[in-house]
């Protein structure tokens, strides 16, 4: 009797085992294969992993670029500056315009008192980094009278980010371009005060938007990082 008793049959052997899986399982993570590790979080929220960042998106090639619609904005700035080279096309929402820099002046001039185009309201101005291809100022006009709107694009070399300011045309244009050279470097002749808007004073050398900032992967991965880790720790305790 005793020896089978200790004895078992390969059948209950092979049941045995699997009774004990479970609990081997739990013990690991669950569902019996081992838990991931999670990248260690340092103070300040950066992780001792980074991850890969995403590659910039391409930009629209001239000839994949979409006409605009005839008799829209675009043949109305056509018409009003007959002597200045203009390239249209069409964007996401907004019919865009390309510029020289040297135009900038007499473009923005002619959009608010021209009365077919009427772009009495400046909604926004801003600074783009294109790396090699250079930087890029975009100026997004409003007519309200005439109900439509226009974007305004002008391209600088990155060795001379110098472009006509345009606050005589639009003093709300002050602001704009004094947060704009802080983030972009880029300088804006003419403007009546050019100094740090958001940066100390003393800070004119480092322009945290431009993509060879040395914070700027940093800056993208910490963004990342705090939308993973947003909700993280609810309901722990310490014991």
């Amino acid at each position: 009797m005793a020896e089978q008793e200790q004895s078992e049959s390969p059948a209950e052997s092979a049941a045995n085992e699997q009774s004990k899986e479970p609990a081997a399982g739990k013990a690991q993570g669950g569902a019996g294969q081992p838990k991931a590790e999670r990248p260690k979080v340092l103070p300040g929220g950066a992780s001792s992993q980074r991850p890969g960042l995403p590659e910039p998106a391409a930009e629209a090639k001239t000839s994949d670029r979409e006409r605009p619609p005839p008799g829209g904005i675009a043949d109305l700035f056509a018409q009003a500056l007959p002597d200045v080279k203009l390239e249209a096309y069409q964007g996401l929402d907004s019919v865009i315009i390309e510029v020289s820099r040297d135009d900038i002046p007499q473009v923005m001039q002619t959009a608010k008192d021209d009365p077919s185009l009427d772009c009495k309201f400046l909604r926004s101005l801003f600074g783009v980094d294109y790396l090699e291809d250079g930087l890029e100022v975009v100026y997004q006009l409003v007519s309200l009278e005439k109900g439509h709107e226009v974007v305004i694009k002008t391209r600088l070399t990155r060795d001379d980010p110098q472009v006509p300011s345009v606050t005589s045309v639009w003093q709300g244009a002050n602001w704009h371009e004094r947060e704009t050279r802080d983030m972009f470097g880029i300088i804006f002749e003419g403007h009546p005060h050019l100094v740090p808007l958001l940066l100390p004073e003393d800070m004119t050398d480092h322009f945290p938007l431009r993509k060879d900032s040395p914070l700027a992967e940093i800056e993208e991965w910490q963004g990342e990082l705090l939308g993973e880790e947003t909700g993280e720790g609810k309901g722990e305790t310490k014991e």
